[in-house]
């Protein structure tokens, strides 16, 4: 069962060596292994994964809101750049932990208001952005690779 876990989700399999040591630690295993230490450490192995999910898609969104408000059209090549390059490590850090998907689920909104403030001070342009205090896009828009918002702010040649 562990190896299998182990490799159909890497963030569940983490979470579970760590229970398991910390209840062989509990129970006083006769053991010269220092458990306790141990499950921290495989733990927090999962735990950089699930950092990684929130980062990618704080990343995501920052680069959509960037695309959809920002008066500037020189660096939106980048900004969609930088869109497939997280949406691509998103995914694989997904297929290799599918129990991280919950993370996207639970943290949408957080990643989202960190991402709004990121967009916001990241471009002098962004400042007279009209950024929503929520996310004006949908989980399943911000997940899709073939899916990019259209600029909302016409260019000053085209006012």
């Amino acid at each position: 069962m562990a190896t299998h876990l182990y490799e159909a989700d890497f963030y569940a399999w983490t979470q579970r060596q760590a229970s398991v040591l910390r209840r062989m630690a509990a129970e006083r295993a006769n053991s010269e292994l220092d458990l306790e230490h141990l499950a921290e450490e495989i733990e927090s192995v999962g735990g950089s994964d699930r950092k990684e999910v929130q980062r990618r898609l704080t990343t995501i969104l920052e680069h959509m809101l960037k695309i959809a408000y920002s008066p500037a059209y020189e660096p939106q090549n980048g900004w969609r750049g930088t869109v497939r390059a997280s949406r691509r490590d998103l995914r694989r850090t997904l297929e290799q932990s599918p129990s991280l998907r919950n993370v996207v689920r639970e943290h949408f909104d957080a990643c989202y208001t960190d991402a709004a403030e990121d967009a916001l001070n990241s471009h002098p342009d962004m400042s007279i952005a009209p950024i929503p205090t929520s996310s004006p896009f949908e989980l399943e828009q911000v997940l899709n690779p073939d899916w990019l918002p259209e600029p909302l702010i016409r260019p000053p040649s085209e006012c």
